[in-house]
């Protein structure tokens, strides 16, 4: 999802707790000012002369050289906040979170009570440990965190400076242009998410081997302590902040830095240090399935996504586009996750095959009328698209206070779709062999409409 990815933006910048280092705790503001260690001159020194020796050992470890010495700088509690703020100011104003969030909220995504924005800012406060400034070629660290704390941290942040060096990040991360056509931009969104999961998960190889080389050890050599570091990135109750996290939101925080870090370990094992570091950046993934399923990258599968209709011209000028976003691999995981569990998720996943929803509303329509949302998923077979639809059903109980079945059981290969009345409207469900078609809050008549539209589905060629 588009905003899915506005949030691994944000994650770029900072090394947080769930990526394998946990921060210190908060301290109230009697420690802040009386017990809060702060790094002194000579400390410092030794911590910037470190950095250049951590610097050696991540390019050593991923094969990418070191082009020139990276400017090192200490910042305060009051610069880290004032830069947290900066960037989620870049990343898009409040009215243009809470248009995202309005279809997070529709999907059950997010509680509907839920302030995104004021949520993340505290996240980040709360987790920064450091980072890496890819704009002016900056790493920083915390001038209240003592230097033993920020070295593995540095090991991660360090390579985004060797990335930066050896392949120009910004340039690379953005891919292309933005495109005015949906499909070309849904397939840049998928790319560019793809993309941060690689420098995330190479980052997160040198950490483990940072880590580890005091036993001897590396992720090559030692795979059981590497699950088992990866396990404690899972903690849902790490920090305060992070245990008030939503399915969506860890999801969105884990992904690069879990998925991207077994993206690398796999190509790491099977086709060694050049593949996995330097030659992904010259060839790579696609799209989110590739990073979650790295034998179909190392096959070089075709990918294809799902061609975008643009559904307010299908319904008429009455009718204006609040939102769109494409769904991909990743962002089923976690709708399967919330609606139905990990374990549905585990299974069914893989059966993705594009897909993408619009939130719509009516011009026509009161003010504070609830937001229409269509939806279009493709699986690898009809087995897939039925069980999805058995989740989908499942999860509308969640999703709304009042569910009313209008035409139980399931027909699948009907023409009717499957019907549900809730407080916000009718909520249909159409299943054409292995697409399925979500239409909420919308008149039978358009409903009807949106099915006519997008089935059969056409597909793109991904390149």
């Amino acid at each position: 999802m588009k905003f899915l990815r506005r949030i691994f933006l944000l994650l770029l910048v900072f090394s947080l707790a769930a990526a394998g280092q946990q921060p210190p705790a908060a301290p109230s503001a009697a420690q802040e000012a009386t017990e809060e260690h702060h790094v002194t001159a000579k400390e410092a020194k030794e911590l910037f002369r470190s950095i250049d020796e951590i610097l050696k050992f991540a390019s050593e470890h991923t094969g990418l050289p070191i082009r020139h010495r990276v400017k090192k700088k200490l910042a305060s509690r009051e610069e880290v906040a004032k830069y947290i703020e900066a960037r989620m100011k870049e990343q898009g104003n409040g009215e243009r979170f809470e248009r995202s969030a309005l279809s997070l909220k529709k999907l059950g995504l997010l509680p509907h009570d839920f302030n995104l924005r004021e949520y993340m800012l505290g996240l980040y406060k709360e987790q920064v440990e450091g980072w890496y400034d890819a704009h002016n070629k900056t790493v920083y660290l915390l001038d209240w965190v003592s230097p033993d704390t920020q070295k593995p941290v540095m090991a991660h942040e360090l390579v985004h400076a060797l990335q930066d060096q050896n392949f120009g990040l910004e340039k690379w991360l953005n891919v292309a242009k933005d495109s005015k056509d949906d499909t070309e931009e849904m397939i840049l969104d998928e790319q560019r998410t793809s993309r941060e999961a690689i420098i995330e998960g190479q980052a997160m190889i040198a950490l483990f081997d940072y880590q580890l080389a005091s036993a001897g050890q590396s992720v090559e050599s030692a795979p059981e302590l590497v699950d088992s570091m990866k396990s404690s990135m899972l903690d849902e109750g790490s920090t305060p902040m992070y245990a008030r996290a939503p399915v969506y939101l860890r999801e969105a925080m884990l992904f690069p830095y879990t998925y991207g870090m077994e993206f690398t370990r796999t190509v790491l094992l099977k086709r060694g240090k050049q593949a996995a570091f330097a030659g992904v950046f010259e060839h790579p993934p696609l799209d989110t399935r590739e990073v979650m399923e790295p034998e179909s990258y190392l096959a070089v599968e075709p990918q294809r996504q799902l061609k975008v209709v643009p559904l307010e011209k299908v319904l008429g000028p009455d009718w204006r586009r609040e939102d769109f976003s494409g769904v991909g691999e990743i962002d089923l995981r976690v709708i399967l996750r919330q609606w139905g569990g990990g374990e549905i998720a585990g299974k069914l996943t893989p059966a993705w095959r594009g897909g993408y929803y619009m939130a719509l509303s009516s011009k026509k329509s009161p003010k504070d009328a609830p937001v229409a949302l269509a939806m279009v998923l493709n699986f690898d077979s009809q087995a897939a698209a039925d069980k999805f639809a058995a989740v989908y059903e499942s999860g509308l109980v969640q999703r709304y206070k009042s569910v009313q079945a209008a035409l139980p059981g399931r027909a699948p290969r009907q023409a009717n779709p499957r019907q549900w009345t809730t407080e916000e409207g009718e909520v249909r469900l159409y299943i054409d062999g292995s697409t399925v078609v979500a239409a909420e809050s919308f008149t039978a008549e358009d409903a009807a409409k949106i099915h006519a539209a997008l089935v059969p589905v056409a597909s793109v060629a991904v390149q």
